[in-house]
Parts: structure tokens; sequence; C-alpha cells
């Protein structure tokens, strides 16, 4: 019967080296022993997988026949009421009780190594003595296959450490990212979405345990031990501290949870050094993508080919439409843990983090909409930073990105002016006569503009103690409608009629002008930009 060489499984003449075999007599099966062992089972060998060593205390009878052939073995544990007999001594059958005698005659048939344990305990307490003696074994196999499986994943890939790890394993294997996206596997899918959320909890559980543990043990390895969820065995693939990845492998009810876990940790080690060559590729081939970005934002031509890279990358080509967001975050330090994945397309640029956002035609969103995400993800990630947004009119194409990300430039510089220290999102869009007005503060002919319309107004209330400046800013806000300024200033029509005249007479104007109400609606404008200006 052949077998196929499974490196973690050791063999029964390696076994019968261990304390726990170190009493047993081979009864049968010397020329057998080289067989690997797949597990250690307690009880009747009936329907026991391929591979098992069986340890058994009860009688077995010719019914099994070659039932018992794909065994490892069988221990008998068995009480001698004679001293034990040498090994090759031709009166060995003849010295046996009944029981072992069938068991000798039976493990004959099927070609079974037969294995006799003079003990006094029972099956699962010598079970368990000779599992601790198996798991060492597959520990010390488990530290050479380290060295395997890394070089098949430098040399071939990591598909073919998968095609190994469920060759060796006989189980389906999954290799996933964080966020569970397949990035190999074998017969098996993603972690269903109802098992995502007790995984990560589970893993960042285990993570945290194992690191208080580590405070005292230099030999701290992140990926020591696996979770089980469902029917999955998971080992986390851990990088800088950070969960990255999962090794998965999906097992049956008879498996040994324990030997499943000794494949996973040179397998998850394996895994790490793939995640972390394709973080450096992954990470060059970043940052010429966003150069390109860079590029095309600023207004650079670029060449179709290098448009065309740049919407395979980013994965513009699947949306029909994108916002340009410009963010501060204070404090600055705040956004070096907010970009988890190498092709969001966000890039520094004066000053400002600048994000590329599709609109996402399956479930179409408004740019406020798609703004309050950005927050939301950026204060999770950093609780108390500050966040101010300015965001450009929607990018019908990467053609239209350079306009935008001028317009969401400019709303976050004129956001600052209006808000100073404060949070804030403003569109350009609903930026009105500020887009204009702001680029020219410091212009002396706007200061002339408000001098002209409103400061009379304010010289003449602080030298009577009047309130006719806020009479004008309700009246205005009010679109001009002295019922409705009346009502929230908490005064009579005739008193709201006497003060607009007293305004008309001081600025000589004519107060029912829709040009000078413009003018009046500018000139506050001006106001309020240089009192936060010098704020």
């Amino acid at each position: 019967m052949s077998r196929e060489r499974i490196p973690l499984q050791p063999t029964l003449k390696q076994l019968l080296t261990a304390e726990a075999l170190s009493e047993a007599q081979v009864l049968f099966g010397e020329q057998f022993l080289d067989r690997q062992v797949s597990q250690i089972i307690a009880g009747s060998p009936i329907d026991a997988p391929s591979g098992s060593l069986v340890v058994t205390k009860g009688e077995l009878s010719g019914e099994y026949g070659n039932g018992l052939s794909d065994l490892a073995g069988i221990v008998l544990i068995h009480s001698m009421t004679s001293a034990p007999v040498p090994k090759g001594s031709a009166s060995a059958v003849k010295t046996l009780t009944s029981e072992a005698d069938i068991a000798l005659r039976v493990c004959k048939g099927a070609s079974t190594p037969l294995l006799v344990l003079p003990s006094l305990g029972n099956p699962m307490e010598v079970a368990d003595e000779i599992r601790a003696a198996y798991l060492n074994e597959v520990k010390e196999a488990s530290s050479r296959l380290h060295a395997q499986f890394v070089r098949t994943v430098v040399e071939d890939g990591l598909d073919s450490l998968v095609e190994k790890l469920a060759q060796l394993s006989g189980r389906p294997v999954a290799v996933e990212t964080s966020d569970f996206k397949i990035l190999s596997s074998h017969n098996m899918g993603p972690t269903p979405p109802s098992q995502q959320k007790t995984l990560t909890e589970e893993v960042a559980e285990e993570l945290n345990r194992e690191l208080r543990s580590s405070q005292s043990d230099d030999g701290y390895d992140p990926c020591e031990e696996s979770v089980r969820v469902g029917r999955r065995l998971v080992a986390p693939v851990v990088l800088e501290g950070a969960v990255v990845g999962y090794v998965s492998v999906m097992l049956r009810p008879s498996d040994d949870e324990r030997l499943i876990t000794e494949y996973l940790r040179p397998a998850s080690v394996a895994v790490l050094v793939d995640f972390s060559r394709r973080r450096r590729e992954f990470s060059s081939t970043s940052v010429t993508h966003k150069s390109l970005l860079k590029d095309l934002l600023t207004g650079h031509h670029l060449a179709a080919s290098d448009q065309e890279r740049l919407e395979q990358y980013f994965g513009f080509d699947i949306c029909d439409g994108l916002f340009v967001y410009a963010v501060k975050v204070t404090p600055d330090e705040a956004l070096r843990h907010l970009v988890k994945e190498e092709r969001q397309a966000v890039i520094e640029m004066e000053g400002a983090h600048v994000f590329v956002l599709p609109l996402n035609s399956g479930n179409p969103r408004t740019w406020s909409e798609a703004a309050e995400e950005l927050r939301t993800m950026i204060k999770e990630s950093n609780p108390g930073c500050r966040v101010q947004i300015g965001a450009g009119r929607m990018a019908d194409s990467l053609v239209d990105l350079p306009d935008a990300y001028t317009e969401a430039r400019q709303a976050l510089i004129t956001g600052s002016m209006v808000h100073t220290d404060g949070e804030f999102t403003i569109s350009y869009g609903d930026l009105g006569i500020k887009r204009i007005l702001y680029p020219l503060l410091d212009h002396p002919e706007l200061d002339r503009f408000y001098e002209e319309h409103l400061a009379p107004l304010e010289a003449y209330d602080e030298e009577w103690e009047t309130d006719l400046v806020p009479t004008l800013r309700v009246y205005l806000n009010n679109g001009a409608n002295l019922n409705s300024a009346a009502k929230e200033l908490f005064v009579h029509r005739h008193t709201m009629r006497y003060r607009l005249e007293q305004i008309a007479d001081l600025l000589k104007v004519d107060i029912d002008s829709s040009n000078v109400l413009l003018n009046l609606q500018i000139a506050f404008q001006i106001r309020d930009m240089k009192r936060s200006s010098k704020s």
C-alpha cells in the first residue's frame, strides 16, 4: 500500500522512540513502521480515518477484515501476566492472551502493524500521552516546513504555496486579504459575510492576548495561534502589528485541529513573505500611478496609454463620474493611518490631501454624501482630529479632473478663511460670489466698496447706539421682505420702515432698488470675509 509523503506526519518508527511508547512491543509489522501517522484515535478502529494510529483496549474480531488496512497501526493496551516477550521470540504468540492473539491474527490479515503496550490506563489517557509525543514530532517537522513553504512562495508564487498546502493537508485552502478578497484558493471560497465580523473580532482578541503575554517573552510570534470560525481554521497574517490577511483551511469533523494548526503556522509565515513582497512591489507601482494622477490634476497632458493605466489601476473605468476633495486634517500626522489600500486615489498636493472618489453609478451618491463618508473614515481612524473639506464640482471624466481639483482647492482655501480653525465641508458650487471675492480680498477696491456701503451705518450705530447694521442684515436675509424682517426683529412694521428710511438717507440710496440691495449684500460678504481673515 503506497502513501504520499506528508512532511509533518511522523512515522511509527519515530513515535516508538518517544517515552509514551518506550514499553511498546511490535508484535507484527516491523516492515510497515515507515508508515506515517495522520492522527491519534482512542477507541474502536471502526470508521477510523485513514492513517490513524488507534489506541484500544477492546478485542479485535475477524469481522474487521481489510477494514484495518488503511490504518497506520493499532496500539493494544494489554496487561500481561507474564514477563514481556522479547521481540522476534518464537514463543511470542503462545505467551499472549487470547485477546491479543486474536488481534495479532486480524492485523496480520490486514497488513496493519500491531503494538502491545503494557499499561493500566484507559485508552483516552494513553492516547493523550501518545498524542503529546506525536504533536512534538509535528512541531519539529513544522519548523523544517517553514523553509520549504517560504522557498515555494518566493520561487513559484502564492498559488503554488496554496496548492502545496492543500495537497499536504488534504483540505480546501484559501488566502484572503484583511477585507476578505480572495488572493488564491483551492476548492474554497471567501469567508462568508456572516462569519467575517466574528473572525475579525476573535483574531483581534487573540492578538491582544498574545501581545500581553509577549511582554515577558522575547519569542512572541503574532501567527502562533489559529482561530476556529464555523468549519474554518484560520491563521491571521500580521504585518507591522496589523492583520493584513488570513490563511484558511476547511475542516472535517474528524480532523485533528492541532495538526492542521501546525500546517497553518509555516503557511502563514510564507504568506507573510508574499504580502511583504507584494507591498514593496505594490508601493513602487502605487508611487508611479499616483505621480501620474498628480500630473493629471495639475493640468499636465497625459498620453492615452497613461490615462488608461490610471483608469485600470484606480478603478475609474467602472464609474461615470468623479468627486475631487481637498482635505486638511489637523494634526498633520493624523492622515498617516488613513489610507488602508494602496489603490486608494489620494495624494498630497500643496499642503492638503486630495481624494478622487468614484460616483459609484451602481449606488449613486451626492457630493455631500461622499464627503460625509470621507469625513467619517478620517474621524474613525484619527479620533479627535479636525477635518476641513473642500469639494470641486463633479468631473465627468479624467479630462475634467484638473478643473475639479482647482475648484476643490479654492473651496478649501475659502472655507479656511471663513471658518478659520473650525471644521467645515464646502462645495465650490455653493460658494457663490465668495469664490470671486476671496481672490481679491486684499485688493484696495474691495475696501472702498465696503466703506461706501456699510461704513457710514457702522459709524452711526457706534455714535448713537442704534442697530441699523443688524436691521439691514436681517432685512436682506429675509429677501427684502419688510413684514418678515419686522417679525424676526420683534418690532412693528412701521418701526421697520422708519429704520429703512434712516438707512437710505444715511447711504443716499434707494433702499427698494434691486441693484442697491445686491450691492449691500456684497458689502456684507466683504465685511464677513475681512473679519474672518483677521481672527
